[in-house]
């Protein structure tokens, strides 16, 4: 199996409030940041030992040059990160209020990201792949919907495991109908889904955890389905095995792109069960219960740092925080 990753989605500039506690409203300024999950979780995935590209699309701007040279930094192949002159990068500026939720706004109307097609959508990029990982948020507007669908296709074609993270911010969609019916259609195509709570719950339409993870894997023929639950650890559910794996308690400080770098070493950690999961083989339960410890391991040391791109760890801090406080 290629140890080998295309992550897809939107890449975009977080401007963070510098200070915590805050609205939007009442933030005093923001920090710049690179932001987009897939694009996290690309580079969670590099500095995990997965070679990886990724696939979006940035204005020809400051704000697009910043955001390649940051995949190029940390070793992501942007052959297939596209410029266009049509519309800006897409900016997001986030604060975290008191009640540690965070509060967003996105100048999006349209963002570079959406611009994606299908011409962006190369069989290159696909012929020497081990996994395809992509969001809902190029699903939410066309041409990067049809693209998005398309590379899921070419991902097929050449036999890539196929992996997916709804990441759903309903605010940028037009509707919450448009919005359930079209992450359940990508639900449908893959082969790991990845969801927290508050999204397994929302595809399900339900507010009970268990109701939601019935309706999932009785809709779709998952290989392999992966549920968050904070610092409560994760749920792990492929074929007949169940696997509920405490988390880990941090001082967190920054809990953007926990979830991100979660997938990033649940999907690096099984890397050798690629094929078998996309196969629907059955995976030994220790193995998936160190894919669970590694993924809640990465997920909780992103959230010591602020920003998600600086504080996604490598293996060897990963391994040394799972031998100090795994037992």
């Amino acid at each position: 199996m290629n140890k080998k990753a295309v992550c897809l989605g939107e890449m975009l500039i977080d401007f963070v409030s510098t200070e915590s506690g805050v609205t939007l409203k009442d933030a005093p300024g923001f920090k710049k940041a690179p932001g987009g999950a897939p694009d996290n979780t690309a580079l969670g995935l590099a500095k995990l030992g997965i070679t990886s590209s990724f696939v979006g699309k940035v204005g020809i701007d400051a704000f697009g040059d910043f955001l390649r040279e940051t995949l190029q930094k940390y070793g992501v192949n942007t052959k297939w990160l596209t410029g266009t002159n049509k519309a800006k990068t897409t900016l997001a500026f986030v604060s975290l209020t008191e009640e540690g939720e965070r509060d967003f706004v996105f100048y999006r109307d349209p963002g570079a990201d959406m611009l994606l097609d299908q011409g962006d959508i190369q069989d290159e990029c696909f012929t020497d792949c081990g996994v395809f990982h992509f969001g809902s948020i190029t699903m939410t507007h066309e041409p990067a919907h049809s693209a998005t669908l398309k590379a899921i296709s070419t991902a097929n074609k050449y036999g890539c495991l196929v992996s997916f993270d709804p990441n759903i911010r309903l605010s940028l969609w037009r509707n919450t109908e448009e919005a359930r019916e079209k992450i359940r259609r990508g639900m449908s195509q893959c082969d790991v889904l990845k969801v927290n709570e508050e999204e397994a719950c929302f595809v399900a339409n339900t507010d009970n955890l268990d109701h939601a993870i019935e309706y999932i894997l009785s809709e779709n023929a998952l290989g392999l389905l992966a549920i968050t639950r904070g610092k409560e650890g994760c749920i792990l559910l492929q074929g007949d095995n169940r696997l509920e794996e405490r988390g880990f308690r941090v001082p967190s400080v920054d809990t953007t792109g926990a979830g991100d770098g979660f997938t990033a070493g649940l999907l690096s950690s099984l890397y050798m069960f690629w094929k078998d999961i996309g196969e629907r083989k059955p995976i030994p339960l220790d193995t998936l219960g160190y894919g669970a410890r590694f993924a809640n391991a990465t997920g909780a040391l992103t959230t010591l740092k602020k920003g998600a791109i600086p504080a996604l760890p490598g293996a060897d801090e990963v391994e040394g925080f799972l031998k100090d406080n795994y037992h």
